[in-house]
């Protein structure tokens, strides 16, 4: 019961403090469609929190869509080592941004109204104040995982859309 309580605080959070509904939305569907998972768990005290996934995905300056894809597949990497907050990513392939979360896109308003980030016409790119707190978060990592995000990152930079949207079908098709 403490985990289901933590994410409807969370999704409280989601409105009062971000002011996105629709990331409050889902994150009230994912407990109702996991709710007996979740009924015996304990709250979990996260390694890296929604913020912290954006500030390791983003490198400098790169295309929003390319953030959400990139933050999708460090996501699913450090998911498997680590305590991450859920950011509900969402696939929708007709679109450009194929892979999209509601709560990073919350937090990027935020993070933007902080001056940690800026974006302008579908780029995002670190501030000064940004770059510090990205390489805060990066000391967390130990050599091999911080190597594997920076691994991620660079491929996913190298794509085009189309190869993207390719390269993410496949890997999502053919886990096991």
């Amino acid at each position: 019961m403490q985990k289901i309580l933590q994410l409807i605080n969370e999704a409280i959070e989601e409105i009062e403090k971000y002011n996105s509904c629709e990331s409050a939305y889902y994150l009230l569907k994912y407990i109702a469609s996991h709710g007996e998972k979740f009924v015996e768990e304990k709250a979990t005290n996260y390694d890296f929190t929604v913020d912290n996934l954006i500030f390791l995905s983003l490198k400098e300056e790169m295309h929003k869509y390319k953030l959400f894809v990139i933050s999708f597949f460090i996501y699913d990497y450090l998911s498997k080592k680590f305590q991450v907050q859920e950011p509900l990513f969402i696939f929708r392939w007709g679109k450009t941004y194929f892979i999209y979360s509601y709560r990073i896109e919350s937090r990027l308003q935020m993070l933007a109204k902080n001056q940690f980030i800026q974006t302008k016409k579908g780029i995002v790119r670190l501030t000064k104040k940004g770059k510090e707190e990205s390489e805060n978060i990066y000391k967390f990592l130990n050599p091999i995982d911080r190597q594997k995000v920076e691994e991620i990152i660079s491929n996913i930079n190298n794509m085009k859309l189309k190869e993207l949207r390719i390269y993410t079908k496949k890997y999502l098709f053919s886990i096991q």
